[in-house]
């Protein structure tokens, strides 16, 4: 009985399978076509590739690809070869938070940038004398080069049929609303289209139509499989859901579930043009869940087994199959020719300047991609694309690279708190194309204590390494405290007036150097408290010279890096001037990563002035005290935590810092520091112990919407008295 129980079993099952792939068949016995089409569904689309590997498994070569946003990246990379092993290698080792964010890569800005960057709350478009709204959060450039790199060995085929595996992707007609099927076209700005979530990413225009998601009108893009020429359709689907109201918690849940609504028509109509449906259960995850792709990709695999049978029934009807043939994903190419479109003349040379990349050089893939993110970095470009394609008259590859001026201007708001200036508010303009296209005029007003009018005017020579000249005008009005035995006895206010001229050039990757004129005009006036006598001196005229660099991986918080600010001045009444002397001022800092999530912090500062018997302007003196840098007059002022801001005064400086700072949570921070500083008008290069002061203190902070939020308890000794400080939003 048991063996022909087992027998009978056998039997049945395999009867099972032979009536499966019977079924398989169409009626006019045509062979089999397989087209797979992939859904949007933003990071729930790495599903698709534990799909794509069951796929594998069961032997199913696939004829043709269709993808819709998300699932048009997957597929269109499946379709010119890329395995699901290398697709999940993408997924898991990509930082898709980063590639989502629209501020360029901290390693490629220029110094400029790091100094101006993170320090607004909001910045809207400014058009025609009216305050907007933009198109989108993003324009997706840094997921625009990604692809870019990813499709180089395909650049040059046109028509999208004629990849290994014919393939299309679906966008949204933003004139029409219709859904339409880009067969043909530069790939990788195709499922840049198809991707194009709208209020998340800048809507794409190719050749003059603008296009948004596919996802919102044909979210499954199974008819569009069929129209590559498939006759049996597999489907994965991972949209989303409509989830009860009260579980939308964001603008984007809402915006997901509204558009919704309308994609539940299309949907229906989809699932009927499939053959076999694959839907994994993504209910628990989100849209932006990019950091949990392994566990998408493990569902996708799970929803694929369960279908096992029929596919390994529909691998078995195609076993005389073809594999398809692919060329290999490209590591290094040679550039025979470089040509560079759009912006003007003037951008497009400096840009030829700006390239690393030499003609009839072989170089990586790697290295031409991230020479295109330092360029697009530079902050004067818009956008930027490139194309590699084969020269017909030489050997090797043409780089064509598309660019665009910045020409978006900007209206931005900053606030910030802190002990010290309590509340202050900053207002931004950012205007590009004054006289030429690349260059930019930024205007600050901030208000509060510190009262402070600036612009800024660059001009660049190159974009990367930066090089160019720098026109900055400035008025200030701020108070610098007079401290005798521990206690306020006068504050003073400094009102100056500057014009700085500068011309400067990255030597290298985070390091800068810089030197110019400086001009000024100050008045100091008495505040409160006794008379001071000051020199008749109301004007300078000084040379600079500075070497900048910032290799902090954060501009808060970090955990790695260095940064340094070497800096000379110099005046003199020979060329009119109104005081002679020199000062040099030298800061470092750096943060040693001791593990993930712990690194040790250090900073080493020496400032020394020159001047004789003159007695320096209240404002060109050294500082020390309090727990945050004093942004006005930087430069000069240092912390020193168990004292107060400017409680230490002096033409010399010398400080130094060390303590940890232990990572708590993805964006919280804890700080112990202990810090010291001698500040006097002699310099003695005997250094003893009692002529600095000290203190130590304890910081808890982390990265918030608003930006940095910092407390921190400091005193002189454990002894106390004790003292809390309080910082509030970016630095400006």
């Amino acid at each position: 009985m048991p063996f022909a129980f087992v027998l009978s079993c056998c039997l049945f099952f395999g009867m099972i399978s032979h009536i499966q792939a019977q079924e398989i068949q169409n009626e006019d016995q045509k062979p089999v076509k397989i087209g797979l089409a992939l859904s949007g569904g933003g990071a729930k689309g790495f599903a698709h590739i534990g799909v794509l590997k069951v796929l594998e498994k069961a032997g199913i070569v696939v004829d043709v690809v269709s993808g819709t946003s998300m699932g048009a990246v997957i597929g269109g990379l499946y379709s010119i070869g890329y395995t699901p092993a290398q697709l999940e290698d993408i997924a898991l080792n990509n930082d898709w938070n980063e590639l989502f964010n629209e501020s360029p890569s901290r390693r490629f800005q220029s110094m400029i940038q790091k100094v101006q960057n993170n320090r607004l709350i909001l910045s809207v478009p400014y058009r025609n004398g009216n305050i907007g709204l933009p198109r989108g959060l993003i324009d997706g450039q840094k997921i625009g080069l990604l692809l870019n790199q990813l499709t180089l060995s395909y650049h040059n085929v046109v028509d999208f049929r004629d990849l290994p595996i014919p393939f299309a992707c679906v966008a949204t007609n933003l004139n029409t609303g219709e859904g339409v099927r880009l067969e043909s076209g530069y790939l990788p700005e195709a499922i840049r289209a198809s991707i194009a979530i709208p209020s998340i990413f800048q809507p794409v225009t190719i050749d003059s139509t603008i296009y948004i998601d596919g996802g919102i009108a044909r979210n499954i893009p199974a008819s569009d499989a069929r129209a590559l020429g498939a006759n049996f359709v597999i489907s994965s689907d991972v949209g989303e859901p409509i989830e009860p109201a009260d579980s939308l918690h964001t603008f984007v849940d809402v915006l997901i579930q509204s558009v919704g609504f309308g994609r539940k028509k299309s949907d229906k109509e989809q699932i009927r043009e499939t053959d076999l449906l694959i839907q994994p259960d993504i209910s628990n995850y989100s849209t932006f869940d990019f950091d949990k792709a392994a566990e998408l990709i493990e569902i996708g695999e799970e929803a694929a087994r369960k279908m096992l049978s029929r596919l390994q029934a529909l691998g078995d009807s195609r076993s005389k199959s073809t594999k398809k043939s692919f060329s290999e994903v490209q590591d290094s190419i040679v550039i025979s020719k470089i040509n560079i479109e759009g912006a003007n003349d003037y951008l497009r040379k400096s840009l030829k300047t700006s390239l690393t990349i030499k003609e009839s050089e072989s170089l990586s893939v790697r290295k031409l991609s991230e020479e295109m993110e330092k360029i697009y970095s530079s902050g004067h470009i818009d956008s930027l694309s490139y194309r590699v394609s084969p020269d017909p008259h030489a050997s090797g590859s043409i780089l064509t690279i598309r660019i665009s001026a910045a020409k978006s201007n900007t209206i931005g708001f900053g606030a910030r708190y802190d002990s010290q200036y309590k509340a202050s508010l900053l207002f931004n303009g950012s205007f590009n194309k004054i006289f030429t296209e690349g260059d930019a005029l930024v205007t600050d007003l901030r208000l509060g204590e510190q009262l402070q009018l600036r612009t800024s005017y660059a001009l660049p020579y190159t974009l990367y390494p930066e090089s160019g000249l720098n026109v900055q005008a400035q008025a200030i009005r701020t108070t610098v405290d007079i401290f005798q035995e521990n206690k306020i006895i006068s504050s003073i206010n400094v009102e100056s007036i500057t014009l700085d001229v500068q011309t400067g050039v990255e030597l290298f990757r985070n390091v800068a150097i810089a030197t110019g004129i400086h001009t000024e005009v100050y008045n100091i006036n008495q505040a409160i408290g006794e008379v001071f006598l000051f020199d008749n001196v109301d004007g300078l005229l000084t040379t600079q010279f500075f070497l900048y660099g910032d290799s902090f991986d954060r501009a808060y918080f970090p955990s790695k890096g260095n940064k340094l600010l070497i800096r000379s001045e110099f005046s003199d009444t020979r060329w009119g001037s109104g005081l002679t002397f020199a000062q040099h001022i030298g800061n470092w800092e750096f943060r040693l990563p001791l593990t993930p999530d712990v690194s040790l912090l250090s900073r080493l500062t020496a400032g020394r002035t020159f001047a004789g018997e003159q007695v320096l302007p209240l404002h060109y003196q050294f500082y020390s005290g309090g727990a945050i840098p004093i942004s006005i007059f930087a430069e000069r002022q240092y912390p020193l935590l168990g004292y107060e801001v400017q409680e230490l005064r002096g033409d010399n400086l010398r400080a130094v810092e060390t303590g940890v700072q232990f990572q708590i949570r993805k964006n919280a921070f804890l700080q112990l520091k202990w810090n010291a500083a001698s500040v006097s008008d002699d310099w003695e290069w005997a250094i003893a112990s009692s002529d600095f002061k000290s203190g130590i203190g304890v910081s808890a902070g982390g990265k918030t919407l608003i930006g940095p939020i910092e407390l921190t308890v400091m005193t002189q000794d454990f002894g106390g008295p004790y003292a809390l400080r309080i910082n509030v939003g970016h630095t400006f």
